[in-house]
């Protein structure tokens, strides 16, 4: 991606510079009092003595910032059209229509990052596309609101808004995926979101740890006082890499003439609720879990995943969720690419969850498309061509997925408008067709 970098260096106040200001500004000053006190002053003096002042405390403060740093503008944009076809049984809630498609805004993201000390690093997002988390609304969203603090040169302590470092999916960019939509199993069972909270980041050349404390998965935007926080939640998450070439791991792909490495890591999340008012009427404990892996050749790559997920609502409502992902990509020269991929759930069926007892658990999706580079090497302007498909029913679960103490949203399959490309079928109905074009451009 491009960054548009606005140069602030003369926030630095050389002294020769100070020096001449201060000259010119006391000169100036000197001017107004001999001939303006008794007369008024002319406008051509004025407009010198205000134009000094205007170019003096812009040599000392831009935007409140009292130091030398750079202030970064990026800007990403990523638009589809969507074709998805399911059963025409007449049961539907709409009737006999079984298609629907569109035109659609998947992400509209501006972002603004900037030095706020020598050892602090800010960073603010907002997405002028649809919803990420289950709303579905459209307007300006905040996305990320978080300082990154250097405490040290082996410890930064992140504060504010941002996605929990939970799971390698859910931290990757979407401008830096393979295709148009992420894993199914992923936004179904797994996706962190954004919450509130602090999490710090350590490690060594060859691993990243982190640990969180936050309000709990999806509540962005939240007061401290609003129903929808947990009474806290932790997370955790380690990370273990080959070699010290830790950013090649930063999307899901691996360029041809890039050396062979891999990466492995887990996380862990709890989240508790029920003890403190507002929160749920019963004490409710929730637990994740991921493993995740990528390897990644001249050209190559293959990634895999685990998600689990526990509920445990105190009064008997309690499951045990599995969700599986293998998927990789090949580049068949600089500029095209082919990747796949195989989602499997596995939820439980006991009646207390999300599917009702003995109705069918395992649901499995198969993903397969292209993505154009019009430059080699570059994420910055990308077409993508995708084709989903679900082999099992999934009228159980395309009424949105779990998330906190209830079942949210409506559709489609996962945690937000259009996460995995799914709508659900009707009951008895398997097949459901998804397909999809993505033109993504960052500058």
């Amino acid at each position: 991606m491009y960054n548009g970098t606005v140069d602030l260096t003369l926030l630095s106040h050389p002294e020769n510079k100070t020096m001449n200001k201060s000259a010119q500004l006391s000169a100036a000053i000197a001017l107004a009092a001999t001939a303006g006190f008794a007369t008024a002053g002319s406008l051509d003096i004025d407009r010198a003595y205000a134009s000094e002042l205007k170019a003096d405390a812009g040599t000392r403060n831009v935007l409140n910032v009292g130091n030398a740093s750079n202030i970064e503008v990026e800007v990403g944009v990523r638009f589809s059209y969507t074709y998805n076809t399911r059963s025409d049984d007449a049961s539907m809630t709409l009737g006999d229509d079984d298609t629907t498609v569109g035109f659609s805004f998947s992400d509209v993201e501006v972002r603004v990052s900037g030095d706020v000390t020598e050892n602090m690093h800010a960073t603010l997002s907002f997405d002028f596309g649809p919803d990420d988390g289950v709303s579905g609304s459209g307007g300006v969203n905040l996305e990320d609101a978080y300082v990154d603090w250097s405490v040290n040169d082996d410890f930064t302590l992140r504060v504010g808004q941002f996605v929990p470092n939970f799971s390698d999916e859910a931290r990757t960019s979407e401008f830096h995926t393979l295709g148009g939509y992420r894993a199914v199993s992923h936004e179904y069972l797994n996706t962190p979101s954004w919450s509130q909270g602090i999490e710090g980041w350590f490690g060594g050349d060859n691993w990243t740890g982190t640990i969180g404390f936050t309000d709990g998965f999806g509540t962005w935007n939240t007061a401290f006082n609003s129903s929808a926080e947990q009474d806290y939640s932790f997370h955790a998450r380690f990370d273990f890499y080959s070699d010290s070439d830790k950013a090649r791991f930063n999307d899901q792909t691996s360029w041809r003439g890039s050396a062979d490495g891999w990466r492995i890591g887990a996380g862990i999340a709890f989240a508790s609720m029920g003890s403190t008012n507002p929160s749920a009427a019963t004490d409710t404990d929730v637990f994740y879990w991921n493993a995740d892996a990528s390897y990644e050749g001249d050209g190559w790559t293959v990634r895999g995943a685990a998600y689990g997920y526990s509920y445990d609502g105190g009064t008997g409502a309690d499951f045990d969720d599995l969700g599986f992902m293998i998927g990789g990509s090949v580049f068949f020269n600089d500029q095209w690419e082919l990747f796949g991929r195989w989602d499997c759930m596995i939820l439980d069926d006991n009646g207390n969850g999300l599917i009702a007892a003995a109705a069918d658990d395992t649901f499995n999706f198969v993903s397969i498309g292209t993505n154009y580079y019009f430059v080699p090497e570059s994420h910055a302007a990308k077409l993508s061509f995708e084709v989903g498909i679900s082999l099992d029913e999934t009228a159980l679960i395309g009424g949105g997925s779990f998330s906190g103490s209830s079942v949210t949203g409506v559709s489609p399959i996962g945690s937000g408008p259009g996460s995995s490309g799914f709508l659900g079928d009707v009951s008895g109905e398997d097949g459901e067709l998804m397909f999809s074009g993505t033109l993504q451009w960052l500058f």
